[in-house]
């Protein structure tokens, strides 16, 4: 026993004295350009074998021999770097930022920020966290937990999403794909449902706020997103996930990345498919979803061409409806009275009226006795008003040029096309024909409890079918030529459709004058043509519509041309087209611990309309604008730096705002000026292995901002009838202003603790008197409006907006994480002439109710010991934990609900009710 302890002591007593001699050497790789981790790089002792690989956060540590050393970092697409240490007493720590083999077609071309250079806020995602965090939602909603920025499903539909980023909409958002601008050519929107799918080949997602690093001329009055895709950089993987929710749909992802190949090739390819019902009653969607990227180096250059789209059709949630509509406790609980509650109430959070049952044909013709019976093969089936089907793929092909050490060149040609629009009814459905549970108690025979609120389909399709039931169903009084089994359709399904052809070049280049200045500039060109026009789909029915709105033809001469069947344009037909011209440059200026930056940028904007309807074209109207950036980063110490920019932006309208309404007809010059946006942004960050924190604060005042136009009615004076009348406000004035606050804890090795504060004080700042109104038969002057917005909050986002988030890795490759993002004073969306009282006093929008919402997120990424390039990630999510009822959208003083109201409170508004209690569970298999 005795020796058995001698030997266990001698052991010991070596080992602590070998122990001795070696020290712990830690440290993090990072992207040098993205500033951002790398996961998966190999560190290497240089002349050995021994290594250690980065984990989730890019963060390595090895215990080495006292001693000189040299380590040795590399990863698949990127330069390797190596670094010398000598090994002594105390541990050492370093830091390693690796260069992409594609650097400078990135930096040409994404226009993304980098760390203590760029003097810009800014937020990077990268592959590992969008995987974590997605969770089956569209792309902005990742974005919840970044300071400014606030998201919504909307309506719930898949791919409905919005964005906004220190108050403004995403019309004022630019959103870019690998460089190329995607945001709509005619009113600025991003529709996410075309983007379906992108996340599997995503490699960052960079959110600039405020009118960020962007050298191009973009309207990027809140933020710039740019999205950059996978390619030659990446290292070899096959992969393929699969993914479920609560409500039943899948989503099934395919992966292919060959890294770089012999010749200099590259391939990326990737697909997808999701199909099933949404959270949201009776909605759905199924979607496609395909990418392709062929990479070649040639000498200095990069050769790609990238071709993407995602096919979908998906039901929606349209039109927002009163709180009572949802749920009558919470619409106690924000003090509306019952007597205010309407017909339709208490349908629960995942209500939509745009649906109904329908049976078709449910009698047919007894060629035996000439008479209309029961027909036993008729099916009762749902039918949903809001059908959006869009196709817009895209193609591009890029030349990066790596001409010399200094000269750098980058030319991109691009192609969209989109094909598609969104199912509605004509004439509009009013709430008259929703089923109401009076409706249920007097006919039980007819309707069933689950039916109330819902479109009583069957009600207008025996109208159309039936002429004998009422005056709409008989045949339409033309002449003796139609026969009289020809139904006439009063209310039927159409479909908006815009297509459009949209294609643009990019020509950009970047010259190192010397070691500290670095000039770029370029080209932006893009041509646009958008055709609009609504087509009959379904005549619920009826054998034919009638539709007037072509006045090219004679309907007095002719009445048989406004007969309209299944397919058929109707109520309106016209292109929009836009030409734009971009040039732009800048100058970058870096020495020792400064970097600077001027941008000037100037475009031409062109708008033509062709009215078909109206017989009436108009000439292009060609707009300028231009952009003044500029801003210094100041690097104190190795861990804080400070940045200053600020800007003003000359911006021309979106295409609407040009024009009258529907017609081709400009509008006067004097109210469509351009917009002005002036803006100032500071800054703070200190970073370190423990503590990372970020301060900014901005000043943004919008000038001349186009609003919707104003609707009205006015009696004339002279006929006594009543008009329907419009306005088109010149521009209103808004102030935003704001601190954001973001850090990231590391309470230990394996525990982080994140959070972030966003403040914004975002207000109208403008009075307008006297506004001529126009009406909209026959466009003649009639009455004017005023109306007073000053110190009025901005709508539509939460100016306040607090988050925290805890991630724990208790063993290598599992994590736990779970966090909450707060919003408040967030005031409901309203027209501009509804908020001023009797008394000609500005009157502030209905504030919602604060609230918090939490998230839960777990997974486990692991190897099999027998296939160690076989991976696997298992991932489980849980979106609103708490099942939180809230409301996520809201519009002031609504008239197109029941029980309309005028009162800038709680019962005057029309609410979408934000989603309940989720859940994702999918598991992703990766072969390297």
């Amino acid at each position: 026993m005795i020796r058995k302890i001698l030997l266990f002591t001698i052991f010991l007593v070596g080992s602590l004295a070998v122990y001795a001699q070696k020290q712990m050497v830690s440290g993090v790789v990072k992207d040098s350009f993205l500033g951002e981790t790398v996961v998966g790089a190999n560190v290497l002792i240089k002349g050995t074998l021994s290594g250690v690989v980065t984990d989730i956060d890019g963060n390595f540590s090895i215990l080495l021999d006292k001693g000189k050393h040299t380590l040795e970092v590399s990863y698949v697409g990127y330069m390797s770097a190596s670094q010398d240490i000598e090994v002594a007493d105390k541990p050492i720590f370093l830091t390693f930022n690796l260069e992409t083999v594609v650097l400078d077609e990135v930096s040409i071309v994404g226009d993304v920020a980098r760390s203590r250079e760029t003097p810009v806020a800014f937020t990077t995602l990268l592959p590992a966290k969008i995987e974590e965090r997605l969770a089956g939602q569209d792309i902005p909603m990742l974005l919840n937990k970044t300071p400014g920025v606030y998201a919504t499903q909307q309506g719930g539909g898949d791919g409905d999403a919005r964005i906004t980023i220190r108050g403004f909409s995403q019309r004022n958002v630019a959103v870019m794909l690998d460089g190329i601008p995607v945001n709509d050519m005619e009113n600025g929107w991003v529709y996410w449902s075309n983007w379906f799918g992108l996340d599997a080949v995503t490699r960052s997602i960079q959110v600039q706020r405020g009118l960020g690093a962007s050298k191009l001329a973009l309207p990027s009055v809140g933020g710039t997103m740019n999205i950059l895709t996978k390619g030659i950089e990446n290292k070899r993987s096959l992969s393929i996930e699969q993914a479920v929710d609560n409500n039943g749909k899948l989503t099934t992802n395919l992966g292919y990345t060959s890294g770089m190949l012999k010749g200099g090739w590259s391939v990326t390819l990737a697909g997808a498919y999701k199909d099933g019902p949404g959270w949201v009653d009776e909605t759905s969607v199924k979607a496609w979803f395909f990418f392709a990227k062929i990479d070649k180096r040639w000498g200095n250059h990069i050769t790609s061409l990238t071709g993407f789209g995602a096919p979908q059709t998906h039901t929606q949630r349209s039109y927002k409806r009163s709180i009572a509509a949802y749920d009558t406790q919470y619409a106690s609980e924000q003090g509306i009275a019952d007597t205010s509650f309407p017909a339709i109430q208490n349908q629960g959070i995942a209500y939509s009226q745009h649906w109904g049952y329908l049976q078709r044909d449910a009698e047919m013709w007894n060629s035996d006795s000439s008479e209309r019976i029961l027909n036993p093969n008729a099916s009762r089936d749902v039918l949903n008003e809001k059908v959006n089907t869009y196709f817009k793929p895209q193609f591009s092909i890029r030349d990066s040029w790596t001409v010399n050490d200094r000269l750098s060149i980058s030319n991109t040609l691009y192609l969209s096309l989109g094909t598609g629009g969104g199912q509605g009814t004509r004439n509009s459905l009013k709430n008259t024909n929703l089923i109401t549970a009076a409706d249920v108690e007097n006919y039980p025979e007819t309707f069933r409890p689950d039916e109330i609120g819902q479109i009583n389909w069957q009600s207008i399709y025996d109208q159309n079918s039936k002429p004998t039931l009422t005056a709409f169903g008989k045949v339409y009084p033309i002449n003796d030529t139609l026969s009289d089994k020809l139904y006439y359709s009063n209310n039927y399904l159409v479909q908006s459709n815009n297509n459009h052809q949209w294609y643009g070049l990019l020509s950009t280049f970047s010259y190192e004058v010397n070691d500290e200045i670095e000039w770029s500039g370029g080209v932006d060109l893009r041509s646009y043509k958008a055709e609009h026009y609504m087509e009959i789909t379904d005549l619920l029915g009826g054998d034919y519509a009638i539709d007037k709105n072509d006045i090219r033809n004679d309907y007095d001469a002719n009445p048989l041309l406004a007969i309209k069947k299944v397919g058929d344009k109707v109520y309106y037909y016209d292109d929009g087209l836009v030409n734009w011209g971009g040039l732009f440059t800048q100058v970058e200026y870096k020495t020792g611990n400064i970097s600077t930056f001027a941008n000037l940028t100037g475009s031409v904007s062109g708008y033509k309309k062709i009215d078909y309807f109206g017989d009436s074209e108009s000439d292009w109207k060609y707009k300028p604008g231009f952009t003044f950036k500029t801003g210094a980063n100041y690097n104190i110490s190795e861990h804080s730096n400070v940045f200053i920019n600020l800007g003003f932006l000359s911006k021309t309208r979106d295409f609407k705002y040009y024009f009258q309404g529907y017609t081709a007809n400009f509008l006067p010059d004097s109210i469509t000026k351009n917009e002005r946006v002036k803006a100032i942004e500071m800054g703070y960050s200190y970073v370190s292995k423990k503590f990372s924190a970020n301060v900014n604060t901005y000043y943004t005042r919008w000038e001349n901002k186009p609003t919707a136009q104003v609707s009205g009615k006015w009696d004339d004076p002279v006929t006594g009838t009543e008009e329907y009348t419009y306005g088109d406000i010149p521009g209103m004035d808004a102030l935003h202003i704001g601190v954001e606050v973001d850090f990231i804890y590391k309470i230990r090795h394996n525990l982080d603790f994140q959070g972030m504060i966003s403040l914004g004080n975002w207000v109208w700042d403008k009075k307008i008197n006297n506004l001529q109104m126009y009406t909209k038969d026959g466009n003649k002057p009639a009455n004017t409006l005023s109306f007073d917005a000053t110190g009025i909050h901005v709508g539509d986002a939460a100016q306040t907006q607090l988050g925290a988030n805890l991630r724990y890795e208790p063993i290598k490759g599992l994590y736990i994480e779970g966090g909450g993002t707060y919003f408040d004073r967030y005031y409901s969306d309203f027209n501009p002439e509804e908020c001023t009282d009797s008394l000609g006093n500005p009157v502030e929008s209905w504030r919602i109710p604060s609230y918090l919402l939490m998230d839960f997120r777990a997974g486990y990424r692991f190897k099999l010991k027998a296939y160690d390039n076989l991976g696997f990630t298992l991932k489980f999510n849980v979106l609103n934990l708490f099942d939180k009822i809230y409301i996520s959208d809201a519009k002031n003083n609504d008239t197109y609900i029941q029980r309309n109201f005028s009162t800038f409170d709680a019962r005057s508004a029309s609410v979408f009710m934000g989603g309940p209690r989720q859940f994702v569970l999918s598991l992703k298999i990766v072969l390297y």
